[in-house]
């Protein structure tokens, strides 16, 4: 039998890959992102209105896939207000890099990044869906594969870990 629960968006989720998003070089995790468009490439992310991020995201900004090799600066990433603490100190083993096609850095360890412009702002009461524009997909050879062990969000503070890829097309 089912309950019913108000406010529990963060339960229940169907697990998400977290990604690292970088406005000028102030890194920040989101969960709520995805592919909306196929032809102009579009990515959107969610981000909340409060956030000193969100005040950042005027123009452009990168999308930084990490593995869960990463898992404790993509934690930091979403865990600090970039206007109140130096983020990228505490984010040991990750180097930001000069991106291709927008002026927001890339992180160098990503195994793929995707460099946007901002396409289209929607707010909402509380979050605003960015919508942007991929100008370039970057990423590393033989790095993109199924079996990439990646972090997931499961709703507020929890996390798993895809412990096996997919090989088999349906």
């Amino acid at each position: 039998m089912f309950k019913t629960i108000e406010n529990g968006y963060t339960l229940g989720y169907v697990p998400r890959p977290l990604v690292v998003v970088v406005v000028g070089e102030n890194p920040f995790t989101v969960g709520w992102h995805t592919p909306v468009n196929k032809n102009p490439f579009l990515y959107s992310i969610s981000i909340d209105k409060t956030n000193y991020s969100y005040r950042l995201l005027k123009d452009n900004f990168t999308i930084n896939f990490l593995t869960s090799e990463y898992f404790e600066q993509i934690l930091i990433a979403g865990s600090y207000h970039g206007d109140q603490v130096d983020k990228l100190s505490l984010m040991k083993n990750i180097h930001l890099i000069d991106s291709q096609k927008v002026a927001s850095k890339s992180i160098l360890e990503s195994f793929m990044v995707y460099e946007c412009e901002v396409y289209k702002k929607i707010e909402f009461e509380d979050h605003a869906l960015v919508i942007g524009k991929v100008l370039a997909i970057k990423y590393k050879q033989g790095k993109v594969k199924p079996k990439n062990k990646l972090v997931f969000s499961m709703g507020k503070n929890y996390y798993c870990f895809n412990t096996k890829g997919f090989y088999k097309k349906i």
